[in-house]
């Protein structure tokens, strides 16, 4: 069924309640009680009062991610404390961070360090937090060490999303509808059928589509026009001025002269990146055929269609830099040599041309994501006895995931991009809990937990003027298995202790894994056509010659039987580790409770590619065989890496006052970080030969560096982290209601962390691609001693009212806002303003990784008919039109993410049946 159908089917409905004489009665307003509901949170593995839970826990219900807007876990960053969450485009997939630690290794080698769960049930890859949240119970942010119950990867903290269940006390069913800015269109909807007293069935689903918001445009300028639709491919010829070129237009030295460049071509903003299409639908059925036993199963299944999401370039960093030829002399708009520097040559406007800001984008692959996640979930709990119960929760998750995007949008003439070709990712996940139910003094759980995943990860990377990379792995696995044992005893009547152990074993493995290549040597060839100058054999890759590369087929490169093998990465890690939790609460009266605890968290070693050097002579270049005439192996890389572990000291106090009208909770913690992952770019096995003159023969005094550059995960040091948390939630009077949070964060890197720079490299020390790959050069290896970690801004703050109206008839209107702000951060662990001695670039602070302060506002306005039947909204998010880069980059000089949205507006309503 099309939206259009789905949107008027939904509007009738709507429109239906609207109908409604809700305001023709005469009843006078009703009064309220002023007192907070009891919130009921899991994050113990049993069902316990938020204020009676000694772990620092936000918590969401489906109204409070209706009114933000939210849609997915990527949104609720702001609203959580110490939170930050990034995204990397390229993987489709969130970074999320918590209390300044993340994970930036979001491939099938890494493992996140803030552990997500669906209803308890553990899933292993980043790209599942993207999927849509609805006919959600709640969904509880846990922050610390949650390693003793949730195990994998709940280093700082735990995000687990609760679904609504089915329910046999009667019939219910809901349509939701939203229309926005941007084509932007939702339906949303659910019913639950109660089949008989013991049996319910409950359907629920959503769908979204919205047009881009950026500014868009195809360029058939660019090397690689192979995808670009034929009215792009011939597009008329570029007729104004030079001085308005784009960085492709003016770089298109292959096209025989400045006037064969061609006009650029706006997208359509309903497929380009940063458009939205996608869908997800749950299937959920309970059964309880007495009040001892319990099961649910439920199916869902997440498709993305759309575009994916496309970096963009921060401008004011980009205007502040300067252009010099090679012989460092500075350089004016026309190319001359200035005796003074000139800004704003580098800019956005030239790169991608007159009047452009930080949402234009051009580019030559258009993005295309084919993104399915497929979860059956169970959940069975048996109370056999009076104090006992059995629960089994099981899960079965599937990923496969086929992408484009275009990585260089235009920001370099190298053209690079990058695709997956099916990726899939499977895995399994069981745990068996045995709980204790009964009234005594100690309540316990112990269980043990079983996951299995199993990845066939394909895809590659184009430079498309020199060379294609392809990653065929199709067997890389985990196993995880894990005993846990957690226990509180009531010492006094308010004083209880908590002891809590794990301990787990990991496994991770790739078998017949390849990393591959294919450029103009490999002799493997698909054909043989390419180069019919080359005895008829031809190459893999017509290397700079662009007429016979856009002759390709648009999968040839998806294929890998037209690479060579570069490197073999059978390669095996095991690990096993501890993690323990010692707590102690106190009631000091009825409504406030003292807590405090150790703990440590656990994020897994892991695994990397193979690399091999082989012996060369640096003379001729060669490479020598053996007898076998096979190639010498000099030295073979593995890159495993070991757990990294946090051991945090937590103090908080939880309090219900104002005879329950204020909840207010405040956490001060102390985190010790050793063995601290890292993924950065990192250079192998750098060679240095002697060159020959091409004329003469002879060999020159010049070094030449050939290295294999990879990205890696090292453990390279120790870090503090330290913070204060305060949230609060006031029903100042039965109809006003104010809530939110106030956050100081402080983090340092404590031990020498020597790190070759490769952050803007060449940009800032104003040297050649060639030195900057050596790790040889001192000035390119920092100390990062005294860094802050990135995405943890010192201070935030989130502050939410709203005022109820009551209306005659029993209908209300509530206006709403919330206000989010936060500090200055850092985009990478190098603080570039605090090395600024080291560079040599004369304008460090055009490659400045600082994140700016932001604030950003949301509001809006419901009307909710008598009887909550129904209601309507109209809403502003990002009410200010506040810009935020949510990621950095600085491999070509430029600071560049995903953009945060621009000003949004809309209206939602709903209709209960």
């Amino acid at each position: 069924m099309k939206l259009r159908t789905r949107l008027a089917l939904s509007i009738a409905l709507v429109n239906t309640g609207l109908a409604l004489p809700a305001l023709a009665q005469e009843e006078t307003p009703r009064e309220r009680h002023a007192g907070l509901e009891e919130i009921i949170v899991t994050a113990t593995k049993r069902e316990t009062n938020l204020m009676d839970t000694p772990i620092a826990i936000t918590v969401f219900s489906q109204d409070d991610l209706d009114r933000q807007g939210i849609a997915n876990v990527k949104d609720i960053g702001m609203l959580v404390p110490n939170m930050d969450i990034t995204m990397d485009t390229s993987q489709s997939a969130p970074v999320i961070s918590m209390r300044g630690v993340r994970s930036t290794n979001i491939t099938e080698l890494g493992d996140p360090a803030v552990g997500l769960h669906l209803d308890g049930i553990y899933s292993p890859r980043p790209q599942g937090a993207m999927a849509l949240m609805f006919d959600v119970e709640r969904v509880e942010a846990q922050r610390g060490p949650q390693g003793t119950l949730f195990g994998r990867n709940s280093t700082v903290g735990n995000i687990n999303i609760i679904t609504r269940r089915p329910s046999t006390e009667g019939f219910d069913a809901s349509l939701g509808l939203e229309l926005g800015r941007w084509n932007h269109q939702q339906v949303r909807g659910m019913v639950n059928i109660p089949v008989s007293d013991t049996f319910a069935l409950r359907g629920s689903f959503m769908v979204e589509e919205r047009d881009s918001y950026l500014r868009g445009y195809y360029d058939p300028n660019q090397w690689d026009i192979r995808y670009l639709p034929e009215h792009v491919k011939n597009a008329p010829l570029y007729t104004g001025p030079e001085s308005e070129k784009n960085l492709a237009q003016r770089a298109r030295w292959w096209s025989g002269g400045a006037d064969a460049v061609q006009q650029t071509v706006k997208a359509d903003p309903s497929t380009f990146y940063n458009n939205s299409d996608q869908y997800s639908y749950r299937l959920s059925g309970l059964w309880t055929p007495n009040e001892d036993f319990s099961w649910m199963l439920a199916y869902e299944r997440f498709q993305d269609s759309g575009a994916g999401s496309a970096d963009t370039v921060n401008c004011k960093l980009a205007d502040k830099r300067i252009r010099k030829d090679d012989d460092g002399n500075y350089l004016d708009a026309a190319g001359n040599i200035s005796a003074t520097p000139v800004t704003g040559l580098l800019g956005c406007e030239s790169v991608y041309g007159k009047g452009a800001n930080s949402y234009t984008v051009n580019v030559s692959v258009p993005g295309m994501v084919d993104m399915s996640i497929e979860n059956v979930r169970s959940n069975l709990r048996w109370d056999f006895s009076d104090s006992l119960a059995l629960v089994y929760n099981a899960g079965w998750a599937k990923q496969v995931r086929s992408q484009m995007s275009d990585q260089d949008r235009g920001v370099t003439d190298w053209d690079m991009s990058i695709f997956f070709r099916e990726a899939t990712f499977e895995s399994w996940s069981h745990e068996l809990q045995l709980q204790s139910t009964g009234s005594g003094p100690l309540q316990w759980i112990a269980g043990l937990f079983l996951f299995e995943e199993n990845n066939n990860m394909q895809g590659g990377w184009m430079n498309s003027m020199s060379g294609a990379d392809y990653w065929n792995q199709p067997d890389r696995t985990l196993g995880s298995r894990a005993a846990f044992v957690q226990g509180t005893y009531e010492l006094t009547d308010n004083l209880s202790m908590t002891l809590g152990y794990r301990y787990t074993k990991d496994t991770k493995e790739d078998v017949g894994g390849h990393n591959m290549s294919c450029n103009d040597s490999n002799p493997n060839l698909l054909d043989p056509t390419l180069n019919p100058n080359d005895d008829g054999i031809g190459r893999c890759f017509p290397a700079w010659d662009r007429d016979a590369f856009n002759q390709l087929p648009r999968d040839y490169f998806w294929n890998p039987n037209i690479y060579t093998i570069a490197s073999n990465n059978d390669i095996k890690g095991e690990w096993d580790y501890h993690n323990y939790r010692f707590g102690l609460d106190y009631n000091l009266t009825d409504d406030t409770m003292v807590f405090g605890y150790v703990a440590n968290g656990t994020k897994s070693g892991g695994i990397g590619d193979v690399f091999i050097q082989y012996e060369q002579d640096p003379l001729t270049t060669e490479y020598p065989l053996d007898a076998d005439g096979n190639r010498i192996v000099k030295k073979r890389w593995e890159n495993t890496f070991n757990e990294e572990e946090v051991v945090t000291w937590e103090l908080g106090v939880k309090s219900t006052l104002l005879d329950n009208r204020l909840r207010l909770s405040t956490t001060l913690f102390y985190s010790d970080y050793s063995d601290m992952q890292i993924a950065a770019s990192k250079p192998l096995f750098v060679q240095y030969s002697l060159e020959r003159d091409q004329q003469t023969g002879e060999l020159t005094g010049d070094i030449a560096s050939n290295a294999v550059n990879i990205f890696q995960t090292d453990n390279v040091g120790k870090a503090e982290i330290k913070g204060l948390e305060v949230e609060f939630d006031w029903a100042i009077t039965g109809n006003d209601r104010i809530s939110g949070h106030v956050s100081w964060l402080k983090t340092k890197i404590v031990s020498d962390f020597y790190q070759q720079w490769s952050f803007a490299t060449t940009d800032l020390f104003e040297i050649d691609h060639g030195a900057s790959v050596d790790p040889g050069n001192e000035a390119l290896t920092a100390n990062l001693k005294g860094n802050e970690l990135p995405s943890s801004p010192e201070f935030s703050l989130n502050l939410n009212y709203s005022h109820t109206f009551d209306l005659r008839g029993g209908a209300t209107l509530l206006p709403w806002a919330g206000v989010s702000w936060r500090s200055s951060s850092y985009y990478t662990i190098f603080n570039t303003d605090k090395h600024t001695a080291r560079f040599a670039t004369e304008t460090p602070d055009a490659f400045s990784d600082k994140r700016p302060s932001i604030a950003n506002a949301n509001m809006g306005l419901k009307y909710t008919a008598p009887d909550d039947q129904w209601s309507v909204e109209g809403f502003v998010n990002n009410v200010t039109n506040e810009m935020d880069f949510y990621w950095g980059g600085g491999g070509d000089g430029l600071i560049k993410g995903p953009v945060s949205m621009p000003r949004f507006y809309g209206v939602r309503a709903n209709y209960n049946f």
